[in-house]
């Protein structure tokens, strides 16, 4: 019996120890990661070649493009990932940014934003304000929602807007041990 729950006791031991070298591997590798800490991750990387750059990275820099060629080569790669819809296809021709466009089509267009701040509403659910020169606009799981006229004077719009206050359903509810909840409204027999 002894025996027994001394190798228990070491099997215990031997996993703790192993996942705290498991975490400081991890830390190990991240730590020798060449790239780690070099670019921070608001700036844009590098787009070429055009197969290993991220897409915000392409959207982003579309708008610094300046030959055609480079241009219809970044377009290219956006359309195999399907990162633009048809709005986007339309209104870049026309240089215009409405509700509909995707953010990588409105980063095409306009470039990054002065200031960005977004916020999770639910899981999977991001929603962002982004503040050009003449407009703002939100986004809404990567789509354009709405676009507002900057104005000055006039604050941003809100990231959360408050819930109304609900009332309940009028529904008739009795308490265990059957008596009623509600004053006059006895249980049908």
């Amino acid at each position: 019996m002894k025996y027994l729950a001394k190798t228990n006791f070491f099997k215990m031991l031997a996993l703790s120890l192993l996942g705290g070298l498991t975490l400081t591997f991890s830390q190990i590798s991240s730590a020798a990661d060449p790239n780690a800490g070099k670019v921070p991750t608001n700036k844009p990387r590098p787009i070429y070649p055009l197969d290993k750059a991220r897409n915000i990275d392409l959207c982003v820099a579309y708008s610094t493009l300046k030959t055609e060629k480079e241009k219809k080569a970044v377009m290219a790669e956006l359309d195999k990932r399907t990162q633009l819809s048809e709005k986007d296809h339309e209104n870049l021709k026309k240089k215009l940014v409405e509700p509909g466009n995707t953010t990588c089509g409105m980063y095409m267009i306009l470039g990054k934003p002065l200031q960005e701040e977004g916020v999770w509403l639910r899981p999977m659910v991001f929603k962002v304000v982004h503040v050009y020169p003449k407009h703002y606009y939100v986004t809404q799981v990567g789509m354009v929602m709405k676009k507002y006229e900057r104005k000055p004077g006039e604050m941003p719009p809100k990231l959360i807007e408050k819930a109304p206050k609900v009332q309940g359903p009028p529904v008739v509810f009795e308490a265990p041990g059957g008596r009623p909840m509600h004053p006059g409204m006895e249980p049908q027999k």
